[in-house]
């Protein structure tokens, strides 16, 4: 019962039902009314043509006796009618019978077109005084039985209610095939979700024949196999590259291990392997550390203290720190004085990171430029080096993880990526660009309010 709550088809046919019994309802109280309505207009024309016959015999007549033998033969034959006739002496003329007519004579006479229950039916009445020929004031009380036009009314009722129950089923039965006829694109996309799965993720629901209210859906579904198909790959080839870059210390370790054990081995010899073992150690923890760190990142667990910091200072202690890995190229620093909002440790290693891969790809006699410049709402900071460019293809992946351009460069590629993860962490922007010139990477970073 609960799944039959939660169905798009039992709702939307449900509503329909509804509307339809709505519909029903209010079309049956407008045309019960309205036929009301016409019944009441036609018998106050009747009333009003009776007792004008009565007010005119009466006019012509000037004995209450003479009135009743005229009236007696002007109304042969008129079975639904009532007439009530009263003179300043009493009761003159009751028609059909005294005991049907009696009640008539206590109605007023400006009480207009009246409707009043007798004997367990309805009478529709109407009451006015006019002259016999001598002068003399009489009251005329003339009215009809009503019961066969309340009778056609309260069958036209059931016939509606009748027609609303049988709407209400049709529309179910019908909205129930209009609703599955129409949920089947739903249904089709729930199929071919259940086809996708991790080795198949190319396929992709066709948009052609979609309605236009799924279109959207479609769009957004495929938007996001989309993603998922390119984080997939990135995640394999994230894998395999993880695994090669662990690959080679351990086989490193392993190797230098089994020939130490081959034979006996001096004590310096000895204190030799541990050396070389503790710097495979260092590499496969700096490793470690850094997928941890962007582990951290991806899923939003970088959060930076923000401090106000004055950037060239910052830039100024990091030249000094790695000058001496510069000897061969020249480093400057210009740009106006900026601060920054972000974590100081975090951004000295963002920008230890650019700068250690722009003396990585200086040239002997090359030249190294950190300049700063100011915006009204962000900081910026470029670190450019002259040497070869790199190639346009290259620069999308330059962020990526293990990405090196060289098979023989230094370190384990994952320099850029921590940089950028650190920018992002904060906000801001990192961007590169490369010509035969010099390569530039840009850093935009929230100014210090």
């Amino acid at each position: 019962m609960a799944a039959w709550h939660r169905s798009l088809t039992l709702r939307l046919s449900a509503a329909f039902a509804l509307l339809a019994i709505a519909v029903f309802a209010a079309l049956a109280l407008y045309l019960g009314r309205a036929a009301d309505a016409h019944m009441a207009e036609l018998d106050a024309h009747e009333l009003h043509a009776r007792q004008h016959l009565v007010a005119h015999i009466a006019a012509q007549t000037r004995s209450p006796e003479a009135l009743v033998t005229r009236l007696s033969d002007a109304l042969a034959g008129e079975h639904s009618l009532l007439l009530a006739v009263d003179g300043p002496q009493g009761a003159i003329l009751r028609w059909p019978e005294a005991a049907q007519a009696e009640g008539l004579a206590a109605l007023p006479s400006q009480g207009g077109l009246q409707t009043l229950p007798q004997g367990g039916r309805q009478l529709r009445a109407l009451v006015a005084d006019a002259p016999l020929a001598d002068g003399r004031l009489l009251h005329i009380a003339v009215a009809r039985d009503i019961h066969h036009h309340t009778d056609f009314l309260d069958q036209l009722q059931r016939d509606f209610q009748l027609a609303m129950l049988a709407a209400a089923l049709l529309t179910i039965a019908v909205g129930v095939l209009i609703a599955r006829h129409g949920l089947r694109p739903l249904r089709d996309m729930a199929a071919m979700a259940r086809r996708i799965s991790a080795g198949q993720l190319t396929e992709r629901l066709p948009s052609q024949a979609v309605p236009p209210e799924l279109a959207a859906l479609v769009s957004d579904f495929n938007a996001m196999l989309d993603r998922l198909q390119d984080a997939f790959q990135r995640l394999s080839n994230f894998s395999a590259d993880l695994a090669h870059e662990l690959r080679t210390p351990l086989h490193s370790l392993r190797m230098q291990t089994e020939v130490s054990l081959s034979k006996a081995r001096s004590n310096d010899e000895y204190r030799e392997l541990l050396a070389s073992n503790l710097e495979e150690y260092e590499r496969l923890s700096r490793i470690i550390g850094d997928m941890l760190f962007l582990a951290k990142a991806d899923n939003g667990l970088i959060i930076p203290q923000r401090e106000a910091i004055a950037l060239l200072p910052l830039c100024e202690r990091l030249l000094d720190y790695y000058g001496l890995l510069a000897e061969h190229a020249e480093l400057s620093l210009r740009g106006p004085a900026c601060t920054v909002s972000g974590d100081r440790l975090m951004l000295e290693r963002a920008i230890g990171n650019l700068l250690v891969n722009a003396i990585k790809h200086t040239p002997p006699g090359g030249r190294i430029v950190l300049e700063t410049s100011d915006a009204p709402d962000s900081v910026r900071l470029n670190i450019s080096n002259s040497g070869a460019a790199i190639p346009s293809a290259a620069l999308p992946r330059l962020f990526d993880r293990f990405v090196r351009l060289s098979p023989d460069s230094e370190g384990n590629g994952l320099g850029l990526a921590i940089t950028r993860s650190i920018i992002l962490a904060h906000g801001g922007e990192i961007s590169v660009s490369s010509d035969s010139q010099a390569t530039c990477f840009t850093l935009k970073l929230a100014k210090a309010g």
